[in-house]
């Protein structure tokens, strides 16, 4: 039984450690790609490291599966807001004001601050947000079950989820292979992403290793994961030849091997998704020191942040570490430890602060007792 952590953390018995290193070497990866790709002579230093994010849809299949298993819908539901509102509010406390700094002229920055406060799609305050709208569509299908049906059929639901995928999976290798070009399959970074067509398969493939960790994967369940990671190849794929061209400003982009590319962004998922397995099957034998687990957890924590603050302060740190004279490669070192300190003092301070308050004003409303959910990282 894992030591208790310290009193600003508290974990659940069955906490997963090592996903918590994993999801934050994801959003390092992540970083740095956006902070790199933009500039020529940095363009190719990260070019995977956007698979991060096909990766933290996978870990969210998992902990979403792990927090609804035994809880009521109030619960779950009141878990997953209070995981994901709070820190991003705090995000966009800090995003904001940089984003004023970045474009004093641009109109729409109140709209961008309301859809980031609500998380959902529309012109945000900065690219990470994304994302968001896309696990709200993921807990809305999940909080369903669990109202309905509770979480006994885990297994159907991440076949769902799978199968869903399919057909755009299909159409967008289609698309990707030259034999059509159907536009509906380019969701870009809209409403139709909360189909879950193009990221259903990674929250089915993450319920699958939650059921591997719970000793409930069954012949079915195998297969499933083949076809989730089938399309995450298609998927992957597709934005690698159809997306990054375009991003890339490199004079020798067009001279890159693509397709080399997406082989390797699938190499690195592949891997990713067997660092998570590692890590459910291998829990137990994580170091047993309070101290390195409080650290790990704290660093888990600061993930949600360091993702969303990435972009506006990762550029606001480059351009002052620019102007002080650092070149791109220092400050780009400059900007992820400036993201990172900010985060870990979100994570640390304003996010449990704010969720606090909340659960107070919560309380204050309805002070009905309530068992405390399951969080599994």
């Amino acid at each position: 039984m894992p030591e208790p952590s310290a009193p600003f953390i508290k974990s659940h018995p069955e906490y997963i450690y090592g996903i918590d290193l994993i999801r934050f070497a994801c959003a390092f990866g992540v970083a740095a790609f956006h902070l790199t790709w933009k500039t020529p002579e940095t363009a190719w230093w990260m070019p995977v490291g956007w698979v991060g994010v096909q990766v933290f849809f996978v870990i969210s299949g998992l902990v979403i599966a792990n927090s609804a298993h035994g809880a009521t819908p109030r619960q779950f539901l009141t878990s997953r807001f209070l995981r994901l509102y709070p820190a991003a509010w705090c995000a966009a406390a800090i995003s904001f004001p940089l984003l004023v700094w970045q474009f004093p002229k641009m109109g729409d920055r109140l709209e961008r601050l309301y859809f980031s406060l609500i998380l959902f799609p529309g012109p945000f305050l900065a690219t990470p947000y994304w994302t968001l709208p896309i696990e709200l569509a993921f807990y809305f299908v999940v909080y369903t079950v669990v109202t309905f049906r509770g979480f006994r059929h885990a297994q159907w639901l991440a076949a769902l989820l799978i199968l869903w995928g399919v057909p755009w999976g299909f159409c967008s290798g289609m698309n990707a292979f030259g034999h059509t070009h159907w536009a509906w399959v380019d969701f870009e970074y809209l409403w139709g992403n909360m189909s879950l067509l193009r990221y259903g398969p990674y929250f089915g493939l993450g319920i699958l290793i939650w059921l591997f960790k719970e000793r409930r994967i069954r012949k079915l369940g195998l297969f499933l994961a083949g076809v989730a990671v089938c399309l995450a190849f298609i998927e992957i794929y597709t934005k690698t030849i159809s997306v990054l061209p375009g991003f890339a400003v490199a004079p020798e982009a067009n001279e890159t091997p693509w397709k080399h590319l997406a082989a390797t962004c699938s190499l690195v998922f592949v891997v990713a998704v067997v660092a998570i397995l590692l890590a459910v099957k291998l829990n137990a034998r994580f170091p047993r020191n309070a101290v390195l687990r409080r650290i790990t957890r704290l660093l888990g924590l600061a993930t949600y942040p360091f993702y969303l603050l990435h972009e506006r302060v990762g550029d606001f740190a480059i351009y002052q570490a620019n102007w002080a004279g650092l070149g791109h490669l220092a400050s780009v070192i400059a900007a992820l430890v400036s993201v990172g300190a900010i985060a870990l003092l979100i994570a640390r301070f304003c996010e449990p602060a704010l969720r606090r308050l909340l659960q107070h004003i919560g309380h204050t409303l309805d002070p009905t007792p309530k068992e405390p959910a399951l969080e599994a990282s």
